[in-house]
């Protein structure tokens, strides 16, 4: 960035640039002694700032606070720059004299601070922060807080009234990877109404229709690529528009969009509350920092991951991958599916809803990889192999933003989203682990009236399994069973399992009782990383269809879950220069 204009600065002064224009500025005056000379200048004609104009004088404590809360939001640590002494001492000069001046200057009890900390001048959103209903909200991702803060939520002024109900739209997040309003609706007596939609009985409120259209009126989504959310947030409803699979396939996004709202029913009247908003776009497409990667690894699975690139964006930063095996793993596939009976068709044909779960789980690959800094600390992390089980996740900083991925067994698009972080800062990707699914074929005799004097251990290919208890339960109420908190009714067995090297679920359970009746029976279960790397798990497998005690049970279970860590695969994300 060249050197700004005196007006320029004094414009930030007066809080007449943009957030992104003023972020700008931030950047070139930790640089540019020239530009904070100047801009010191100007804060020295504050001197004679008429203290009649003051409406608070804020005591040094609460001054001090409103400047670190704007420090702005990193997960994990950051790393701190190197600096001469020469240009610490004239930063720590720099932060005493913005000190000096803010005392002087207007500051609202609402929290609203003008500050230049160690060289950088701190646009002012606070205020904005403090007042969103999306920071507020207990509910709101950490994505969506930061974005607020970075001045990338407009407070609105729409409403329409419909059947004494009135509709307002309070606030937009315009993003490059996601669109949310939210909204709020009271009846004729001023009275919120409430936007619970999971409450029994009927349904009180409908949004019919949440459309993004470009200037010339097209709609920015096909029927088919993804439809709106909502949830409630306290007294407002959140309606979001996921952008996460445009922005990963590098569709341009118009700078302006609109935003039409349409509720069929509210407070349990039909009627019709329609508004358009206005978004603009071009501030946070400015903001989004694109970082092509385009590395290439084949693990020893057979496993190809082509790492594409990382889109820095306001309330996310989004990393694109694509997934697919080798054309020999996906021989050895076809030969153990073809050893067992399956066919390539993925639906549940004549073997039934197990043979397509048998079918899924051979052709399943899954990673799990870390992001790290320049210190080597892990700053966020994705898991897909453990989904199902948090307890052996290394997932860190991740949000939930739409699809996380889509395809075929051919190849799979992925797309993870984590908190926001800077495009300039210095990370690395790290494979950490890649899982697969193989087939097993464990079988086990219980009989559950004896289950509790005479415990039945069992073993299958290192995993060893310990079946303790049985209980019938008949009240559909939570109870505590063993270490879990099972609801429904059915049968209960406890067990505990000691897994085998690299093996980290067993899944595909299955029972049998003496009449030869097959049920489904899920496993609930605490799960731990021993210090040699196994795992063991202790939990319950329920048995919900099962209707009174039997007298024997055969248990199955079809497949293990292995966690592969010979990955040695790692990636410098460089931002263009």
């Amino acid at each position: 960035m060249k050197c700004v204009r005196a007006d320029r600065l004094a414009a930030e002064l007066n809080r007449d640039l943009s957030p992104f224009e003023a972020r700008q500025l931030e950047r070139h005056l930790e640089s540019c002694a020239d530009c904070r000379n100047e801009m010191e200048r100007l804060l020295t004609s504050l001197d004679d700032f008429d203290p009649a104009l003051e409406e608070v004088q804020p005591d040094d404590g609460f001054t001090q606070a409103i400047l670190d809360r704007l420090d702005p939001y990193v997960p994990g640590e950051q790393p701190q720059a190197a600096e001469t002494p020469d240009s610490a001492s004239q930063r720590i000069d720099w932060k005493k004299r913005s000190v000096d001046i803010l005392k002087k200057v207007t500051i609202v009890v609402a929290g609203l601070a003008v500050a230049i900390s160690l060289g950088t001048f701190v646009s002012p959103t606070f205020a904005d922060y403090v007042k969103s209903i999306f920071s507020s909200s207990k509910d709101v991702d950490q994505g969506i807080k930061e974005a607020v803060k970075q001045g990338f939520v407009k407070q609105l002024d729409l409403n329409v009234t419909d059947q004494g109900v009135t509709l307002r739209i309070k606030e937009i997040l315009a993003d490059t990877l996601r669109i949310a309003v939210m909204c709020e609706a009271v009846d004729q007596n001023g009275n919120k109404v409430d936007f619970d939609m999971l409450k029994p009985g009927e349904q009180k409120n409908r949004l019919q229709d949440f459309v993004l259209k470009d200037k010339n009126g097209t709609p920015l989504f096909k029927p088919e690529e993804g439809g709106w959310t909502i949830k409630k947030e306290g007294d407002y409803m959140m309606i979001r528009q996921e952008l996460t699979e445009l922005t990963a396939k590098g569709r341009a996004l118009p700078d302006e969009l609109t935003a039409e709202v349409h509720w069929a029913k509210l407070d349990g009247k039909e009627g019709s509350w329609k508004l358009t908003v206005p978004i603009d776009m071009a501030e946070a497409k400015q903001a989004t920092k694109t970082v092509a990667v385009n590395q290439h690894y084949t693990s020893p699975q057979g496993l190809k991951i082509d790492f594409k690139k990382v889109d820095f964006a306001p309330s996310a930063t989004l990393l694109s991958l694509e997934t697919q095996l080798t054309s020999e793993a996906r021989e050895r596939q076809m030969q153990i599916m073809k050893q067992n009976g399956l066919t390539e068709e993925m639906n549940p044909g004549a073997g039934g809803f197990q043979s397509f779960q048998l079918k899924q789980a051979i052709r399943e690959y899954k990673i799990a990889y870390e992001l790290v800094d320049e210190q080597g600390k892990v700053v966020a992390a994705q898991d897909d192999g453990m989904l199902r089980d948090r307890d052996l996740s290394i997932d860190k900083n991740t949000i939930v933003n739409g699809i996380t991925g889509t395809g075929t067994d051919e190849a799979m698009q992925l797309w993870h989203t984590f908190v926001p972080m800077s495009g300039d800062r210095k990370l690395t990707f790290r494979l950490h682990s890649v899982y697969t699914n193989e087939l097993a074929d464990f079988s086990a005799k219980l009989k559950p009236a004896q289950l509790q004097q005479k415990p039945v251990q069992a073993e299958d290919q290192g995993n060893r399994l310990t079946f303790s208890n049985f209980v019938m339960k008949k009240d559909p109420a939570e109870t505590k069973i063993g270490n879990q908190s099972v609801s429904g009714t059915g049968g209960v067995i406890e067990l505990q399992a000691e897994l085998a090297k690299d093996v980290v679920a067993l899944d595909i359970w299955q029972v049998k009782d003496e009449t030869g009746k097959e049920y489904d029976a899920m496993l609930q279960k605490t799960s731990t990383r021993n210090p040699d790397g196994t795992v063991s798990q202790q939990g319950v497998l329920v048995i919900p269809q099962l209707e009174k005690e039997p007298k024997e049970l055969t248990v199955t279970y079809k497949a293990v879950q292995k966690q592969h860590r010979d990955v040695k695969w790692e990636v410098p994300i460089v931002a263009n220069p």
